[in-house]
């Protein structure tokens, strides 16, 4: 089939763009013709609340084949639009997650869907975690002259269903958000020593992680309050908490937290966008990865972690108790209790969990392959559903 996506590519960076660039490459692996129409701009400069947009991507993503959308440019939309008829696709595979987007992508989807290709939004997100002016019509314009959908939770369907009324759910297809493997391809894997040399962090300290963008709902203030329960169990040697990414909006919260918590010893805050290439790394020097998110559809970081077989403590939250079995891949906890998150992290390490948890995400993996989304827009792209 002749397949487009549009959404971000490289030169941006971020989730989004390292999903379409893994489903790009599988895509043609299944011998698909491929167009990606990409971003020119992603966000107003005044507006974005993090530090750069733009940077170094992994080397085997492809460039856009196009880059001309803006979101605050009328113009940018009927080209991107022509730039999509003229490349006559059978499906547009569009990412959907913020009605910051929504005009321009209901604009394109109506002139675009004009040359007779049928329209699939992959969701992750259709109620934004932060509150947006007109958010509800904004997401109908945008989602409500689809053709098809692919919810990555049963969270993200239900928002769907109550968002934008008159979608046929026979339209919706589920399939859970693929693994993320960072790795450049035919390389072999560090292990977890290597890793852990390589970021100079300390070669037999119990290390968990927190990864990603750092954002209000992501509760990393209660992840920081937990970290005085975790240094009176295991003193300033024995633990190590890494904290990677990029802070989005106000830092004073996280300033605060870390001076009531007066951890330092065992904090590892490594702030700013981590490059693709320094991913792996992180992961692999993990024992485990901590998601303690005050509300979430779904995270693409739990298939960071099980892409290398690291456990994950997780709030119960969202959609995140579908790919979290409490118990057996990761441990789930209320939300914004930090002694629940500390309680959690010590019953991993003191019980030995590691080993066990390891082999049962290694099974789990299988569930979250990107042949599977493929093989799931390809049968909306056809017109089917489930």
């Amino acid at each position: 089939m002749r397949l487009a996506l549009f959404g971000p590519a490289p030169p941006f960076h971020g989730g989004i763009v390292t999903y379409l660039a893994m489903l790009h490459r599988t895509l043609a692996v299944r011998g698909h013709e491929l167009h990606w129409a990409g971003f020119r701009r992603q966000y107003p400069s005044l507006i974005f609340p993090g530090t750069s947009q733009t940077g170094e991507t992994a080397g085997w993503m492809p460039a856009p084949d196009t880059a001309r959308f803006t979101p605050w440019d009328p113009w940018s939309w009927r080209r991107t639009a022509d730039d999509l008829r003229a490349f006559r696709p059978d499906a547009v595979i569009a990412k959907y997650w913020l009605p910051f987007f929504a005009p321009g992508f209901g604009s394109v989807l109506r002139r675009a869907r004009g040359g007779g290709a049928r329209w699939l939004y992959v969701l992750d997100n259709v109620v934004a975690h932060e509150r947006y002016p007109l958010a509800g019509p904004l997401t109908r314009w945008a989602l409500g002259r689809a053709d098809g959908f692919v919810a990555m939770s049963d969270q993200v369907r239900a928002d769907l269903l109550a968002t934008v009324p008159g979608v046929d759910p026979a339209r919706v297809a589920d399939c859970p958000h693929p693994v993320y493997d960072f790795g450049v391809p035919g390389r072999p894997r560090k292990t977890r020593a290597q890793a852990r040399a390589a970021l100079g962090l300390p070669a037999d300290a119990r290390i968990a992680l927190f990864f990603g963008f750092i954002k209000p709902y992501k509760g990393v203030t209660h992840l920081l309050g937990a970290l005085p329960h975790l240094r009176e169990r295991y003193g300033d040697a024995g633990f190590k908490l890494v904290v990677v990414g990029d802070v989005y909006g106000d830092r004073t919260p996280y300033d605060e937290a870390r001076r009531t918590a007066d951890c330092e010893p065992i904090l590892d805050w490594r702030e700013g966008y981590c490059p693709d290439e320094e991913v792996e790394d992180h992961v692999l020097a993990a024992d485990l990865l901590v998601l303690p998110y005050v509300s979430a559809t779904q995270s693409g970081i739990v298939q960071v972690a099980y892409a290398y077989d690291r456990p994950v403590v997780s709030t119960a939250v969202g959609g995140l108790p579908e790919v979290v079995r409490d118990g057996e891949t990761g441990f789930l906890v209320p939300p914004e209790d930090p002694r629940a998150l500390a309680d959690a992290v010590i019953r991993f390490f003191d019980e030995g969990r590691a080993e066990a948890m390891g082999r049962a995400v290694a099974a789990e993996r299988a569930k979250y392959s990107w042949d599977r989304l493929a093989e799931t827009l390809e049968r909306l792209a056809v017109g089917g559903g489930e």
